[in-house]
């Protein structure tokens, strides 16, 4: 019998899609949970002149689903670029830190890896995997917990055969725990979005938060690829939401801002362990354009009255103050002692 205590993942970046590479320790990761599923079409012949279907072919592969983890500082750095599109060379902080600037692109052509799962007595092994987007949340008291949308070539098992076998996944050394992004480290800061760059006075409180990034990717079934999907690319505009959820009702800002379509900017600054004095591990996500879509304040009995607020994000239409060079919805800065970039 096999166990979530046995697996190892690995996720590598890959050149070729329907390729697979072979995974490194470096490409290890700590998950928690794995739903990724193939469906072959079922093609019966249904020629007339017989009373049942007696043969059939199968048809198209379809390949994908969610890949999740605590959100750590390092360790999916590969996975949260290539959602974004873009991540360069990274920059020194101190003498050990390294500050990645990850920041969304209009596509995501070229950007996939492999992805393999020992599960304890067989490996499965996805060729190419492109992300289509993800889920980023967290409550107070919790870490921070991340969701990723794969679509995939298709599944291989592989044990002694293959890109990464079983001895080549067992053989990983497992990525340290630890490290993990908690919601105690963040501090929100919101304010309008014309007005001056964010700071202290502009903290906000809420007991939960919820970010979400959908590619919208597409991908064809071509002749040549044995059934399987060409490479993903994107078929609509990509979407981001924000959610935030403040426990009581205290003001009436969202719902004026709501009825007067005030925009909004805002920053979530994650702040880790130290990495040396004046450097700590980091996440900063920027969204420099926010539209308030709905805010409630509905009343429950005797209960608190909770206030739930939904906003979109969106590209500025300018650069906006504090800001300087984001131009996209979403942009993240990421602290680790990561030194090569994340995407090759």
């Amino acid at each position: 019998m096999s166990s979530g205590k046995e697996i190892k993942a690995a996720f590598a970046q890959a050149a070729t899609w329907g390729t697979a590479v072979a995974c490194a320790s470096s490409d290890a990761l700590l998950i928690t949970s794995e739903s990724i599923t193939q469906s072959i079409e079922h093609l019966p012949d249904d020629s007339a002149g017989q009373d049942y279907h007696t043969a059939s072919d199968q048809g198209l592969i379809t390949c994908g689903g969610g890949l999740s983890a605590y959100l750590r500082y390092s360790g999916l750095g590969v996975l949260l670029a290539m959602a974004m599109g873009s991540a360069g060379a990274p920059t020194l902080q101190g003498s050990t830190g390294q500050l990645h600037e990850l920041r969304m692109t209009g596509g995501t052509d070229g950007l996939f890896g492999t992805l393999a799962i020992y599960k304890g007595f067989s490996v499965h092994e996805f060729a190419s995997a492109k992300v289509d987007g993800f889920t980023l949340e967290g409550s107070a008291g919790q870490p921070l917990s991340i969701s990723f949308n794969l679509i995939c070539d298709g599944l291989g098992i592989n044990t002694t055969s293959g890109t990464n076998t079983n001895t080549l996944m067992t053989g990983l050394s497992t990525p340290a725990t630890g490290n993990r992004a908690l919601f105690k480290q963040a501090t929100f800061l919101i304010n309008d979005a014309d007005g001056a760059a964010l700071s202290g006075g502009d903290a906000i409180n809420p007991a939960r938060f919820s970010l979400s990034l959908k590619r919208n990717l597409s991908g064809d079934h071509l002749a040549g690829g044995d059934d399987k999907i060409a490479e993903p690319v994107c078929a609509a505009f990509p979407e981001l939401s924000l959610s935030l959820e403040f426990p009581a009702y205290t003001s009436d800002t969202y719902l004026s801002d709501l009825g007067n379509d005030t925009r909004k900017k805002m920053r979530i600054d994650l702040v880790g362990g130290q990495i040396e004095s004046g450097v700590n591990y980091g996440l900063s996500i920027m969204l420099p354009h926010l539209v308030i879509t709905n805010a409630e304040s509905a009343v429950d009995r005797a209960g608190k009255i909770a206030h739930p607020v939904s906003l979109n994000v969106l590209a500025p239409p300018a650069e906006v103050a504090g800001m300087s060079g984001v131009s996209q919805p979403l942009a993240m800065d990421l602290t680790n002692t990561q030194s090569s970039a994340l995407l090759s």
